[in-house]
């Protein structure tokens, strides 16, 4: 067996410990000393109240290839991530994935969000080349915010997962150059229809207002990431009559449909592109095409088509 315990294996630690199991029988059931136990338990850099597989996972890698030697092929990984980065623009989570499938050295797209956050307190300019405006995860991943009342995707129906039904949404925000200018982008999951709207700032109260009007007809559930932006989100809930929850803090694959719209939204609006230039009539234009194209995901109908034809079948 692996000196060092595997991600499989944490997850059972956690498991068993929420079924009330003491070490000693976690030890048992592992084949696994009993101080491998206890040190897992006592992991230095890990300040949680419940064990947490993912972060001490992620605590446990980042603190193996802190000890290691940058060499070999850790350096060589390391390397091709940073051009990756630089030259390609991919995020974190799909240079996790490609390394994995081309087997290569593998690291976690948290450990990547690390690796890009030292750099940047370095002065380094990995983070400037992220999708999201220099944004960069800043610990594990464990939510620590300060939104009242916030209710985490966990408790969303399942119905959502499934996509099975019109007005279920995610929605998000697109920040121009240097943090000034933002724009609301929402998508319907099942659909893929859009919505692009200019905001005036970047304020809760702002946030709320135009969601609430660019939501209309039946909607169900809102998902959004954890910006400051959403604090309103009870209110933006009441005026819709709608569920709102939030994804994971750094797990952007919760929120794909609105990732996927951000990045087609880009190919008309490239980074760089300063937001004041930008009017309303531009983004209806940008929104217009992007309704009306068709989508593989969508068997070729446009995102218009797939909910006209939805609505006939379902009318019923």
């Amino acid at each position: 067996m692996s000196k060092h315990l595997q991600k499989e294996e944490r997850i059972k630690i956690q498991t068993l410990l929420d079924v009330g199991k003491s070490i000693a029988d976690i030890s048992v059931y592992l084949k696994r000393h009993r101080s491998t136990i206890y040190r897992e338990m006592n992991r230095p850099g890990i300040q949680a109240e419940h064990y947490s597989a993912e972060s001490y996972h992620l605590q446990s890698r980042t603190n193996m290839i802190r000890n290691q030697d940058n060499s070999g092929p850790l350096r060589e990984t390391i390397k091709l991530i940073e051009q990756q980065i630089i030259q390609d623009q991919w995020s974190p989570e799909q240079i996790s994935s490609w390394l994995k499938i081309h087997n290569h050295e593998t690291v976690s797209h948290a450990w990547i969000y690390q690796h890009i956050a030292k750099d940047r307190a370095e002065g380094g300019e990995l983070s400037n080349h992220l999708r999201r405006g220099g944004s960069y995860q800043k610990g594990p991943i464990e939510y620590r915010g300060k939104i009242p009342n916030r209710v985490p995707i966990e408790q969303r129906p399942e119905i959502v997962t499934k996509r099975t039904r019109l007005g279920d949404y995610e929605i998000d925000l697109i920040v121009g150059p240097k943090n000034k200018g933002s724009i609301l982008t929402v998508v319907d999951r099942v659909s893929r229809e859009c919505t692009i709207r200019k905001l005036a700032n970047k304020s809760a109260l702002e946030v709320e207002s135009i969601v609430s009007q660019a939501i209309k007809g039946d909607a169900h559930t809102i998902t959004s990431d954890n910006g400051a932006e959403f604090t309103n989100h009870q209110t933006i809930a009441k005026s819709l009559n709608i569920q709102y929850f939030f994804a994971n803090p750094y797990a952007s694959y919760e929120r794909g449909s609105i990732e996927n719209l951000n990045g087609l939204i880009r190919q008309y609006i490239p980074k760089g592109k300063e937001f004041d230039d930008i009017e309303q009539n531009e983004l209806n234009v940008i929104e217009n095409k992007l309704n009306n194209r068709p989508r593989k995901v969508l068997a070729f109908l446009s995102p218009i088509e797939y909910r006209d034809n939805y609505n006939i079948v379902n009318s019923g």
